[in-house]
């Protein structure tokens, strides 16, 4: 009975409410309007703040301090290529990564010795075996991507601000060298995720902005998951014989050559 009390109570308010309103819009119009405007730009903002809140990870525990096995991240990556929307997932050293090329889904996958890249539009694609360097470098980071904060620093870069964002203490780390400008903000606490990476070419006076978003750890994923199709076509190459190739035909795209070739390249 209190549950029927309260939806009649409710409706009556809202008929109320309804007639209310209709009698503003009907001699404010112009003011709505205005205020439509406020409500839109208002949410716009609140989505800003959301996608930077978003990239932050849960504040670590005794259940999660060790490292994860398993990662998922969104990035959003703004240059004069416009902008590119990346998915990662990696599993220990295994990684996947989709992304969108002139309305072709590309994935590449990295196992183990293997660098894959191929399209699922026309499930054509390359296997192409990685340079020992990149494969030694697996047993040394934590995950395939987002390493972004312990290569600035291994380079040298410096601490330059505190701030707060979403209620998290976040840093923000600053490199400079003779081809570009770095700037990268970073969670204060463990496992320090990149939120932000800015970078300046001073070759071509670009900047090129790499937003973190939905950072997951701990979930599921099969082992099937990091495979290729049965029905993708694949062209194999040893990894001299794709140096040899590259320069004069088209192979990939190799999106993240520091999986491929190892040594820190990009």
């Amino acid at each position: 009975r209190r549950l029927d009390w309260r939806s009649s109570r409710n409706e009556e308010h809202s008929r109320t409410m309804n007639e209310k309103l209709s009698r503003h819009e009907s001699t404010s119009s112009r003011r709505g309007s205005f205020a439509l405007r406020r409500r839109l730009a208002a949410m716009l903002c609140a989505g800003c703040l959301a996608l930077a809140g978003d990239a932050l990870a849960e504040p670590p525990t005794e259940a999660n301090h060790a490292a994860p096995e398993t990662w998922h991240a969104v990035t959003y990556v703004t240059g004069s290529m416009g902008l590119r929307i990346i998915d990662y997932w990696s599993k220990g050293p295994w990684m996947r990564a989709e992304t969108l090329i002139n309305g072709h889904p590309i994935v590449t996958i990295v196992r183990n010795e293997d660098y894959f890249v191929f399209d699922r539009l026309t499930s054509r694609g390359v296997r192409i075996r990685r340079a020992p360097a990149a494969r030694q470098e697996d047993r040394e980071r934590a995950r395939p991507f987002g390493n972004d904060f312990d290569e600035l620093v291994a380079k040298g870069a410096e601490k330059v601000e505190e701030v707060d964002l979403a209620g998290r203490k976040a840093e923000i780390w600053r490199l400079s060298d003779s081809s570009s400008r770095r700037k990268l903000w970073v969670t204060k606490d463990e496992p320090r995720l990149p939120i932000r990476l800015e970078t300046f070419v001073r070759g071509s006076s670009e900047t090129v902005k790499l937003d973190y978003s939905s950072w997951g750890m701990g979930i599921d994923l099969p082992d099937a998951f990091f495979g290729v199709p049965p029905e993708v076509d694949l062209e194999e190459l040893e990894y001299e014989s794709y140096l040899e190739a590259a320069p004069t035909r088209p192979l990939g795209p190799v999106l993240y050559p520091e999986l491929l070739h190892g040594g820190g390249a990009r």
